[in-house]
């Protein structure tokens, strides 16, 4: 189901218990991602599955930016410039660690990459995606 049930045209709720979710989500698929790189680095890893999780990290990154700023823009959040642009931020360092690996064989700029994300994503809950929430669950009260 979408964001706005067509039926209805009621926008879905957005959870901090949803948010958790997703977020845990990728903090396992970058657990992965930096387990494959670490083999891969070493010589030892399969170089197709961490391009599929890598792959599969970027997809499901980009639905949770995407589903945040749509939630975001039908409540009128009033910081949404801001909140957007900490996702474009880090969607522009995932894109350009993808593209020298890709490019040149460079493992070691997704590893850092990777290894970075978990403390980027704690720091953006708290700093911006709690304010989010919690100002679009008064929203909907």
């Amino acid at each position: 189901m979408g964001l706005i049930d067509t039926k209805t045209e009621k926008i879905e709720s957005m959870s901090l218990a949803e948010m958790k979710t997703m977020h845990e989500d990728e903090l396992i698929l970058v657990t992965q991602i930096d387990q494959l790189a670490t083999l891969c680095v070493q010589g030892d890893g399969d170089l197709n599955e961490l391009e599929q999780k890598l792959q599969q990290y970027i997809q499901n990154v980009k639905k949770h930016f995407a589903y945040e700023e749509e939630i975001m823009l039908a409540y009128n959040f009033p910081s949404y410039d801001m909140h957007k642009l900490a996702h474009d931020m880090f969607l522009a360092d995932m894109t350009y660690a993808t593209k020298i690996w890709n490019e040149n064989g460079d493992l070691n700029k997704i590893v850092r990459f990777v290894r970075k994300s978990p403390e980027w994503i704690e720091s953006h809950i708290k700093s911006v995606d709690t304010p989010t929430v919690e100002y679009i669950a008064r929203k909907q009260n």
